[in-house]
Parts: structure tokens; sequence; C-alpha cells
């Protein structure tokens, strides 16, 4: 089970063995069984939250894997706690959906408001881009292209997104990209047609900023899906 969506990339597990690395996400660990993460001389062997850009290893025989956008909604609401353990309610099961797995952590949800129609309209051209085959490059999605299309200041567009949508927009869209290789490459295309379509350079490119957003890189993801499925 994978739910990847902008702002959190959440992944069902088994036998993940991860070697010392960082990443800018936040990392949230909801272990069903054996779990040991590793932070310097500080060993977690429960659920536990791994702050931003902090050097970590972990061994995981079945359970939730939860990376966070330190930038979205839910990262701002995480943001302060150390590296340490985390009391649940409940044990997720391995068909949660987001939704569950949020509450579990006791995440609160942006609420569910009508956005401005400016905003609607620009999701709507992402939309309508990442569901096509030949997707428009990233630079038809600067900033400051799409505020003069909506007759603001590049400064009020971005401020504007990130309240209706709760995420930056630079890193929204990166999200985005990510999402769409992903699709991509479940759809039965390879690497290198997934990156094109995705807006990356290369497959070298997808994969290095794959590992570099979620610490694998896509196509250890999804073998880590095939092997539970």
């Amino acid at each position: 089970m994978l739910h990847l969506t902008p702002g959190i990339f959440a992944s069902f597990v088994k036998d993940l063995n991860a070697a010392c690395h960082s990443h800018h996400l936040i990392q949230i660990n909801l272990p069903l069984s054996d779990c040991v993460a590793k932070i310097g001389d500080k060993t977690l062997s429960g659920p536990s939250v791994i702050a931003s850009g902090v050097e970590h290893s972990l061994k995981m025989t079945l359970g939730w894997v939860i990376l966070v956008e330190p930038k979205s909604l839910y990262g701002k609401q995480l943001q302060g706690n150390s590296c340490s353990a985390i009391k649940i309610n409940t044990a997720p099961n391995s068909n949660a959906k987001l939704a569950e797995l949020t509450s579990i952590v006791g995440l609160i949800e942006l609420p569910t408001t009508d956005l401005d129609p400016r905003i609607d309209r620009v999701l709507a051209q992402l939309d309508a881009c990442f569901n096509a085959q030949t997707c428009l490059k990233p630079s038809h999605f600067s900033a400051n292209t799409i505020a003069e299309s909506l007759y603001l200041s590049p400064s009020r567009f971005l401020h504007l997104f990130t309240e209706q949508v709760g995420i930056a927009w630079r890193p929204y869209v990166l999200w985005r990209r990510l999402i769409c290789s992903v699709v991509a490459i479940q759809q039965g295309n390879n690497l290198t047609q997934a990156a094109m379509l995705a807006g990356f350079a290369d497959s070298a490119h997808l994969s290095r900023t794959f590992k570099r957003q979620f610490g694998i890189t896509p196509t250890e993801a999804l073998k880590t899906q095939s092997a539970i499925n």
C-alpha cells in the first residue's frame, strides 16, 4: 500500500533495511512488528518521529513509514519535534487510508473549504498537465508566469497558494512531478519515459531527486510494494 500526495508520502513496508541516510522530510515510523531506528547513539524501537535533515538508519519488519514535507500544513504541525518516541492510540493496519494514518499521529487536515477560483484554476491546469501524455516543462509553472496570468504579484500569488493549498508553491510542484513519475512507472513506462513525462532531464535526474526527497529511488519504492503484494 502506498499513498503519495503533495506533502505526504506514506508507504507500507516489509523487511525494510535502510542504511544510514538523511533527507529533508520529517519521518514518522509506525511499526506493526520489530523496528529499530538508530539516530547517533539513540535507538528507538516503537512508533517514532525523526526530524528533518537528521541522519538515521531504520530496520522494520512490517509497518508504515510516513514522510512529511516540512513546508506543508502537516509539516508545520510537526516542527519543533525532536527525534523521539511518539504515542499512538491504535496501530494502523496494512490497508489504512491516508486520513486514518494522519489521524493516528494527531495531524489535523487542511479545512475543506471552497478554494479561491484563481487557485482552483491553477490546480486544474496542473491536473491537465500531469494527466496528459506529454507533460509541460516546469518552466511553464514558474511563480512569476502563473502570477502574471492571474493578475497577481508573485508575492501575493505565493502567499495565496500556500494559504489555500497548505503547502508552498515550489515544493508542491515538485511533489506533483514526482507523483507523475510514479504513476507513469505503474502504467508500464520505463524510468526514462517516466522522467520525461514528469519534466525531469533524464532518468538519473529523476532518481537523484526522488532519493533526495524520500531516501529511496522510485524503482526501490515500487519494488517494496511489489514484494508486499
